[in-house]
């Protein structure tokens, strides 16, 4: 909490001294702020005076010393002068036309003694084309460090001419220096081209920040014109505390120091006080944890003597606590484990015996103790153990003359049992051969089944293709059919042009005839065609005879291809049916030599089971007799225990 409090209060005043930093740098940049508000107000009401519009704007042939309002113009600069004679050197107006400059003193300097394009406050004035407040110089005639206050001439928004006052920053600075910051802070001012301005030091007035050794980071602060507070840097390896405000209407910046061990005092010196309120805390509590520990540990140390001596089994111990804690309610409880020992020693005892004579086998015994806590758990155990025990070896005694006698009986049987089992082996392997004869008959009776099949398998397949090349041969001669009647109807049309012919040689040979001598060669011809007609018919009869009886031939062809085809049919069926039988038969006889080498493993198992069965039997009298044996001995033993 005090580390805490620390931190908070070391912020708190840190923070504390960061505003005053900060309100004494903002109070200096006000004051710099109000001095140059008046100036940058006296010029701008200057260059809006309608004389300083008229000298500057109208046209004059012998210089501004020449015009009409030179006496107003110049009175009132020197009244300016006069009103503000502490602060003002000079008051001025540049007149553009004639290349002028005309102080309050009456001085004109014309382009041949000032360039007026060369001046600062002219190029300042031309680029923001508002009043501007020019960087520091120092004066010539009085070595003075100066500032100029320039502000431009309109006329019709044109820039005719330049009014300004030359500042002396004496008082200025007298202003700064009534300015303290804390007990030896102080303020120094930056104009716009980062030269010293002000400082308590006067050596480095007039310097530029670059000339002097400042932190890189107060050197990049002030370069930038930033506003910081209280920031940590170092000159000529001095350690400092710096608030920086910008004057954004001049583009000066102001500069509040504190050297670190001031900014830094308040907060060490209460560091200072709560370490030693700590420190002075801690020896008060240390003396209290003292106290407090001596006052636990001893009567603690007495209590683990005693601990000690009963762990080493000496009960007479003595426990005084004359404390008024915990540790007295220990020690009572450790005089309560003593005399509960004691008991317990009592019972140990009693236990001890009682477990000997149950080693000697006496399970009469009678506990005479009350038994408390875990202790009265242990009296019943023994109590149990001896009523089972005793429930136990009765029930092993009568066991072991049950065991007697029926060992005897199991001796007899078994040895019946082991000679029957003899008997049933040599049965038993004589049955394996007679079924592994008829498994090997199966075996050959389906093998030829199988040949059977597989040959009547190829007359199906043979049939199969007769009845398939039959069906061939019928669709054959049914096509011949058709093609006869086809052929039948070629030769009707033959017999018919035959006949028309003969009618067309009868005709012609009548015309021959009514034609005379004329028609002698045509009835020649006609005679020649009667007789190919004649022919043509006769050929055409004989055809169709021939056709005819072709015909009648393929018709019985046919019906005797489809009787064959349907007795091929039936025979394929036929064969197919057998081929089916004889498939069974020989899945039937497979199955029934599968089935029979079933029975013959089973029969071999069966031997094998009857083989060790007269062995198991053989060895069941012999452990029969051992039984009896150790009964007899189990029963010897058990006598030698007292039951109540």
């Amino acid at each position: 909490m005090s580390v805490f409090l620390g931190i908070q209060v070391s912020k708190t005043v840190d923070n504390s001294m960061s505003a005053q930093l900060d309100a004494q740098s903002s109070n200096a940049a006000s004051n710099v702020d109000a001095f140059f508000e008046k100036y940058y107000g006296i010029t701008e009401c200057l260059a809006a005076t309608q004389i300083v519009k008229d000298t500057t704007s109208e046209q004059t042939e012998g210089g501004i010393a020449t015009h009409r309002l030179f006496s107003s113009l110049l009175e009132t600069l020197r009244l300016i002068q006069q009103d503000n004679k502490d602060d003002i050197a000079f008051v001025w107006t540049a007149n553009f036309r004639t290349g002028e400059v005309l102080q309050n003193d009456g001085g004109i300097y014309g382009k041949d003694v000032v360039d007026i394009s060369t001046r600062d406050w002219y190029k300042l004035v031309m680029d923001k084309k508002q009043t501007i407040a020019t960087g520091m110089y120092v004066s010539i005639n009085t070595n003075d460090i100066m500032v100029t206050v320039a502000s431009p001439v309109f006329v019709n928004d044109s820039i005719q001419g330049i009014v300004g006052v030359d500042l002396n920053m004496q008082h200025l600075n007298e202003i700064l220096s009534t300015i303290s910051v804390g007990d030896n802070g102080y303020i120094a001012l930056y104009d716009s081209e980062n030269n010293i301005l002000y400082h308590p030091d006067d050596s480095v007035i007039s310097s530029n920040i670059e000339d002097v050794n400042y932190s890189s980071n107060m050197l990049s602060i002030i370069k930038n014109k930033q506003n910081a507070s209280a920031v940590p840097y170092t000159l000529d390896n001095q350690k400092y505390y710096g608030t920086v405000t910008s004057i954004d209407s001049l583009g000066y910046t102001m500069l509040g120091v504190m050297p670190e061990y001031e900014f830094t005092q308040s907060t060490h010196s209460i560091l200072r006080i709560l370490v030693i309120g700590i420190f002075s805390c801690g020896i008060v509590l240390a003396v209290i944890c003292v106290v407090i520990a001596l006052s636990i540990t001893r009567p603690i140390k007495q209590l683990n003597t005693a601990v000690g001596m009963l762990a080493e089994g000496k009960l007479n111990v003595e426990v005084k606590c004359n404390s008024r804690d915990e540790v007295s309610d220990v020690g009572e409880n450790v005089i309560k484990i003593v005399n509960r020992l004691k008991e317990y020693i009592l019972y140990i005892n009693e236990i001890s015996d009682v477990l000997y004579q149950i080693g000697k086998g006496n399970l009469v015994f009678t506990l005479k103790h009350q038994y408390q806590g875990e202790f009265a758990k242990v009296k019943q155990a023994l109590v149990n153990i001896r009523n089972t025990l005793t429930q136990t070896i009765t029930s092993i005694t009568e066991s072991a003359d049950m065991v007697n006698s029926e060992s005897e009986q199991i001796s007899n049987g078994a040895q019946a049992l082991a000679q029957g089992a003899t008997e049933q082996a040599s049965s038993v392997q004589e049955l394996a051969a007679t079924v592994q004869e008829l498994s090997t008959q199966a075996t050959d009776e389906s093998n030829k089944a199988v040949e059977a099949k597989n040959f009547l398998e190829h007359i199906k397949e043979e049939v199969e293709k007769c009845n398939s090349q039959m069906e061939q041969m019928r669709v054959a001669m049914q096509d011949i059919s058709v093609q006869s009647e086809t052929i039948r109807g070629i030769i009707k049309t033959i017999d018919d042009i035959a006949f028309q012919t003969n009618i067309l040689a009868l005709n012609a040979a009548v015309e021959a005839a009514r034609a005379g001598t004329a028609g002698k060669g045509f009835s020649v011809v006609a005679d020649e065609v009667r007789n190919l007609a004649g022919k043509s018919a006769e050929a055409a009869r004989k055809t169709n005879e021939l056709i005819e009886n072709s015909s009648k031939a393929v018709s019985r062809g046919d019906k005797l291809t489809q009787l064959t085809a349907q007795s091929l049919t039936a025979v394929a069926t036929d064969t197919r049916n057998i081929v089916e039988t004889i498939d069974g038969v020989s899945v039937a006889y497979h199955e029934q030599a599968n089935k029979l080498s079933e029975i013959s493993s089973g029969i071999d198992q069966i031997a094998n089971i009857v083989q060790t069965s007269s062995a198991t039997a053989q060895e069941s009298a012999a452990a029969s007799e051992e039984l009896s044996a150790q009964a007899t001995s189990m029963y010897e033993q058990i006598s030698q225990f007292k039951l109540k």
